[in-house]
């Protein structure tokens, strides 16, 4: 493991590069995005396991945190989704640029907020593999900012108060010109879909929307009896067994 840094937008978003060892030739890689007020860890050190286990079997994994997230440069409350993206393609560049990764056989993985992030990141790269665990699409599916139930608090109070995290107006406001299935229409590879049978962030309109975005390169993974994080010792490592197969089997 070795740190990675990059540059964008005039912040540092910091993370760290876990390797295979040892690694004579350069190895396929996948990229971790993080939920929305999460960091490079993610729930139950989740990424970090993946990381762990995919290095071990000769891949490569970089786990980072957003702006204004963990140990990354920026303002938590100016996280908006377009942004991310852009953090995203960043991240991207820098990591096909690095001398032990292969740039042809670069996967993406996001959590919640970072799914869909990633899901609109992907379109266009030529990515081998995309991996969405619980997408929150419905995070911009109003079509105008006061169709969210939080624009009011947003707009009163300078931020919506998220379980003690500031959204921003500028968040809403962002989400109005994305389309969350329209808009990750353009990656040609195949997409592993986990999510928790109960997940009230990830409902049917959800996975029907990116089941048809996907058609036959999309594979579905229900876990039952939980919701949007699998709180479950049981549900999380079916969550990185089927995780670590699905990368290993596509990159």
């Amino acid at each position: 493991m070795e740190p990675l840094n990059v540059e964008h937008a005039g912040r540092t978003l910091r993370g760290v590069l876990h390797l295979p060892h040892p690694n004579p030739s350069p190895a396929p890689a996948v990229v971790l995005c993080h939920g929305f007020g999460g960091n490079r860890y993610e729930f139950g050190y989740s990424f970090l396991r993946l990381a762990e286990r995919l290095s071990g079997a000769g891949a490569a994994a970089y786990r980072f945190d957003f702006a204004g997230c963990g140990e990354s440069d920026g303002d938590f409350a100016a996280i908006t989704v377009s942004d991310q993206v852009s953090q995203v393609r960043a991240v991207l560049a820098e990591l096909a640029r690095h001398q032990a990764v292969d740039p042809q056989r670069i996967s993406l993985l996001g959590m919640s907020l970072g799914g869909i992030t990633a899901a609109l990141a992907a379109p266009g790269l030529g990515l081998r593999s995309l991996v969405l665990w619980a997408p929150a699409a419905t995070a911009v599916e109003a079509n105008e900012p006061a169709e969210s139930p939080f624009w009011r608090e947003a707009v009163e109070r300078g931020y919506w108060d998220f379980g003690g995290m500031p959204v921003s107006p500028a968040f809403f406001e962002d989400g109005k010109g994305i389309d969350p299935w329209k808009d990750a229409t353009g990656h040609n590879g195949p997409v592993l879909f986990a999510s928790g049978a109960g997940d009230e962030v990830v409902p049917e309109r959800v996975v029907d929307g990116y089941r048809e975005v996907y058609a036959d390169r999309f594979e579905e993974h229900r876990v039952p009896g939980v919701g949007h994080t699998f709180e479950t010792v049981p549900a999380r490592a079916e969550l990185l067994d089927r995780t670590a197969e699905f990368l290993l089997r596509t990159m």
